[in-house]
């Protein structure tokens, strides 16, 4: 029986060290995306106490998808020419919490616009310098390193809601706000502290920075490519559905449905949850059956399910709505991603960010303005 135990323990994959680096960097990544999770079960409470239109409400949202358009080309061409990955990290990690410490002090409206637009900025702060430094640490185990980074987004968008509704059960989005702003503060500075460490002992010569000319000539190549602005604007409409449903989704579920704040918290992560569960899935399918088949049949279920869901009443009927709706407007995302990486050009003069996310920013911009 003992030789059996032991065996059995062999065979178990024990923590790799070597990989601190990914779980690290994929812990900041959910902390990023731990913010917003929050902010988007707080925003109806906010928008009551404040007094907020639809449309404003819609604006502070546009704001920041606003300002993460105009950094995102800058912020990867900074990163690649200075360099300093774990400086960049580390400063995108702070200036994603300090704007949400704002909000919470502050009644002012103008306030509010100003701090999501420095949301928007601090947010693609992080992308570039985390992929690279992923890239440059982990060249032969990229794609690990990756689906670690976006697992850190996932349980950060799943996870931060419930809290954030239960805390709403007892206190205010004030409150609330500064005490997720406080715990993601004492996680950073852990966080923080952990990569300068792993950065040490895993420092990678930088990779090349390309010069000023070269990312210009990658940009008309890319602009130049029929089929990959085709694909920026699909996911672009992807995004406007994701965006718009997770700004107003959760106005309709305590105006409309008077849904309990902890009740509130629980139904969104569902939907995080399911698209958490719909990644992998879709990936595999891409693989198999083609990224252009995954993102059609993606497309039009979600269309179904929107248009049916507004019938359904609270019950089971209604959070199985909930979780098929952000199954399926999530599992479109690997599959167009796939399909851009396959019409890109292979050449290092390229940008260092995809253009579709780029539209995704852009398109969702419009769909906080035109949901309103």
């Amino acid at each position: 029986m003992t030789a059996v135990r032991e065996g059995m323990w062999r065979r178990f994959p024990r923590p790799d060290p070597s990989n601190a680096g990914m779980w690290v960097i994929g812990a900041g990544h959910g902390m990023t995306h731990a913010y917003s999770a929050a902010f988007y079960v707080l925003l109806p409470f906010l928008a009551k106490d404040l007094g907020l239109t639809y449309s404003q409400v819609g604006l502070v949202i546009t704001i920041r998808q606003f300002m993460s358009t105009v950094v995102n080309l800058p912020a990867g061409m900074i990163v690649d020419t200075l360099g300093s990955r774990s400086l960049f990290m580390s400063l995108a990690l702070a200036w994603a919490a300090v704007p949400y410490l704002l909000i919470g002090f502050t009644s002012s409206y103008a306030v509010i616009l100003v701090a999501m637009g420095i949301v928007g900025i601090g947010n693609f702060l992080w992308h570039p310098a985390a992929i690279t430094a992923l890239s440059e640490m982990y060249p032969t185990r990229r794609g690990y390193g990756l689906a670690l980074h976006e697992l850190g987004a996932n349980l950060g968008d799943t996870l931060t809601p419930l809290a954030a509704g239960f805390l709403l059960a007892a206190l205010n989005w004030r409150r609330t706000l500064l005490i997720v702003v406080a715990a993601g503060l004492l996680l950073t500075l852990v966080i923080v502290r952990m990569m300068r460490h792993v950065h040490r002992r895993q420092s990678a010569p930088p990779s090349r920075a390309p010069a000023l000319g070269e990312y210009a000539k990658g940009l008309r190549v890319l602009v130049r490519n029929g089929r990959l602005l085709v694909l920026a604007m699909v996911s672009g409409v992807r995004a406007m559905t994701q965006l718009g449903l997770s700004t107003f989704l959760p106005l309709y579920l305590s105006y409309e449905l008077h849904v309990p704040a902890a009740l509130l918290g629980l139904y969104l992560a569902v939907v995080q949850a399911s698209g958490m569960v719909a990644t992998p899935i879709a990936g595999t399918l891409s693989d198999r059956l083609g990224p252009k088949r995954v993102a059609t049949a993606g497309m039009f279920t979600t269309s179904v399910v929107v248009l049916g869901f507004a019938a359904l009443n609270l019950g089971a009927a209604f959070v199985a709505g909930l979780a098929l709706l952000g199954f399926f407007v999530y599992s479109m995302r690997p599959a167009i991603l796939r399909r851009s990486a396959c019409c890109s050009p292979p050449r290092p003069c390229c940008p260092p960010r995809c253009p579709s996310w780029e539209d995704t920013s852009a398109t969702g911009t419009a769909s906080c303005r035109s949901s309103t």
